[in-house]
C-alpha cells in the first residue's frame, strides 16, 4: 500500500506544472542541499573532483585543461577531454536506489538518444565502464566515458525525462552549450547578476580542448541554460530567443546534428554532405530510409525533416552587439528552502554560504561588500596544497578563495564577518562551528591532493 501511495506521489510530482522552470532551474533546485554546489568534492571513492555549472562533475585534470592557458592548435576530430564510447556502445545499470518509475523515466531519456543518434546502450552491471543511474543528493554527471563505473546522480526533481537525457548528454561528452568558446558573440554574461560564488559556474571555455565540429551555436540544444536561476544573468544577443533558452522539451536538430557528427555515426554511407546545413542519419526514420539527409524543421518537438522537401535552410542565429546594459546587483534568495536554513541557524554558522544563496531571507541585503574572505570550507587546504598559482586555477582560486591564496589587502577574520552581516546582538554564538567543519575536510583532502 505504501509503495502504491509513494509511486502516485511520483507521478502528481512530475506531472505538476512546470512550465516556467527552465532545466538548470530544476537542477539547482533538486539538490538537497546548497553545498552540493560548492566546487571542491571528496568523492565516497576517496577521490577529490570539481563540481561545476551546477551539473557536471570533472576530475581536477579535465578542469586545468579546460582553463589552462596553454594553447593547443586546433583539432577537427578528437576531444582530448571527453573520452568517446567505444563502438557507439553505452554501458549503463540503474542500481535499487530508484524505483520502477524512475526507471522507466529512463529508459524513456534513452530512447530519445537511441531514436536520433547510432549510440545503443546497454544495459550491463558487470563493465567497468559503465553508467550508474543512482539517488542522490544532487543531479549531476560526469564527463566521457569513464574507465570505472561513473555516476549520474538523480535527486528526485530531476527525475523527468529531458533532465536525464541532459545528464546522459554529458556522459557521452557534452558540454554546457553556454560555455562555448565563441558564446560571446551570442549570449552577454551579466556578473552582476551572479554571485561571487556562482561566478565559475559561467566562466567561458577558453580551451581548444573543445570541439563544436563545426556545429553552430544553438540557443535551443537541451544542453543551453536559461535564466530562471539568476534572473538577467544570461542575456541572448538576438532577443528572439531570450525566452527559448534553458528548454527541456527535446533535442534540438543542431544536438542531434552533433551527436552523429561526434559519433561518426554516418561512416557507412555514401553520400555524407547534405544541402541547407543538413546531415546523414545513418539509419531508417519516419520511412525514409538510412542514410537519408535531414534538415532542420524549426519545430523543437520534431526537430527533422528529410532535406529534399525544404527550397532553403531555416534562419541561422546571427551574433549582434549586445543592446542591454548589464543589470545592477539584486538581492534575492536563489534557494527555495531558504525559510528552512535560516530555522536551522544557517545565517550564521554558514555566513559565506547564506549570504550569496539565501540572502534576503538571512537580512544579509546591502552588506558584506567590503568583506575580503574564502566562500568555501576547503580554501586553506587547497591552498596549502598549491593550487593558487596551478596553471587553469588561478582565476577560480582568485573569486573563491581570496583570503587563502593572498588576493586580500586585509582578510576578513571571522569575528569582523559576523559582525558586519549579523550584527553585535546576533554574532556572539557559534564562532567555533566556523571552523569544525575544516577538520573532516582536511583529512580527506590531504590524502588524495
Amino acid at each position: 500500500m505504501f509503495n502504491k501511495l509513494l509511486t502516485l506521489i511520483s507521478v502528481c510530482y512530475l506531472c505538476a506544472p512546470m512550465d516556467s522552470m527552465t532545466i538548470e532551474k530544476l537542477i539547482y533546485d533538486a539538490a538537497t542541499d546548497p553545498q552540493m554546489f560548492d566546487f571542491y568534492h571528496v568523492m565516497p571513492e576517496g577521490d577529490v573532483k570539481v563540481m561545476t555549472e551546477y551539473d557536471l562533475l570533472l576530475t581536477l585534470e579535465q578542469y586545468k585543461k579546460l582553463y589552462s592557458g596553454k594553447r593547443r592548435s586546433k583539432r577537427k576530430a578528437v576531444n582530448q577531454i571527453a573520452s568517446l564510447w567505444r563502438d557507439c556502445e553505452v554501458n549503463y545499470e540503474v542500481t535499487s536506489s530508484l524505483s520502477q518509475l524512475d526507471e522507466e523515466v529512463i529508459q524513456q531519456a534513452i530512447q530519445e538518444w537511441e531514436k536520433y543518434t547510432c549510440l545503443v546502450f546497454k544495459n550491463n552491471s558487470r563493465k567497468p565502464n559503465r553508467i550508474q543511474f543512482k539517488d542522490g543528493a544532487g543531479c549531476y554527471s560526469q564527463l566521457g566515458m569513464q574507465n570505472t563505473p561513473q555516476p549520474i546522480s538523480l535527486a528526485r526533481g530531476c527525475r523527468t525525462k529531458w533532465i536525464v537525457a541532459h545528464e546522459i548528454g554529458h556522459a557521452i561528452g557534452w558540454y554546457h552549450e553556454h560555455m562555448r568558446p565563441d558564446r560571446d558573440r551570442y549570449i552577454q554574461i551579466n556578473w552582476n547578476a551572479i554571485p561571487a560564488r556562482y561566478h565559475e559556474q559561467y566562466k567561458l571555455y577558453t580551451s581548444n580542448e573543445v570541439n563544436t565540429y563545426n556545429v553552430s551555436y544553438d540557443y535551443q540544444s537541451v544542453m543551453h541554460y536559461g535564466a530562471t536561476i539568476l534572473p538577467g544573468s544570461i542575456t541572448t544577443l538576438d532577443p528572439n530567443y531570450q525566452n527559448k533558452i534553458g528548454q527541456r522539451e527535446g533535442f534540438s536538430f543542431k544536438d542531434i546534428k552533433l551527436a552523429n557528427l561526434m559519433y561518426k555515426c554516418s561512416m557507412g554511407c555514401l553520400s555524407p554532405k547534405c544541402p541547407y546545413n543538413g546531415f546523414v542519419l545513418s539509419k531508417s526514420f519516419k520511412t525514409k530510409p538510412k542514410c537519408t539527409c535531414w534538415c532542420d524543421s524549426g519545430n523543437i518537438t520534431d526537430p527533422l525533416i528529410p532535406c529534399a522537401d525544404i527550397d532553403n535552410e531555416m534562419p541561422q542565429p546571427l551574433p549582434i552587439s549586445p543592446t542591454k546594459a548589464p543589470l545592477e546587483k539584486k538581492c534575492l534568495d536563489i534557494r527555495k528552502d531558504c525559510a528552512k536554513l535560516k530555522s536551522e541557524d544557517k545565517c550564521m554558522s554558514q555566513i559565506e554560504l547564506m549570504m550569496d544563496v539565501c540572502a534576503k531571507t538571512c537580512e544579509f541585503c546591502g552588506k558584506g561588500g567590503g568583506l575580503c574572505m574564502d566562500h568555501e570550507k576547503g580554501c586553506r587546504i587547497i591552498a596549502a596544497a598549491g593550487m593558487c598559482k596551478e596553471d587553469g586555477l588561478v582565476e577560480l582560486m582568485k573569486s573563491l578563495c581570496p583570503a587563502s591564496c593572498g588576493y586580500c589587502k586585509e582578510i576578513s577574520d571571522p569575528c569582523t564577518v559576523q559582525l558586519e552581516m549579523m550584527g553585535p546582538s546576533r554574532s556572539s554564538a557559534n564562532l567555533i562551528n566556523s571552523y569544525s567543519s575544516y577538520f573532516i575536510f582536511t583529512f580527506l583532502i590531504l590524502r588524495f591532493i
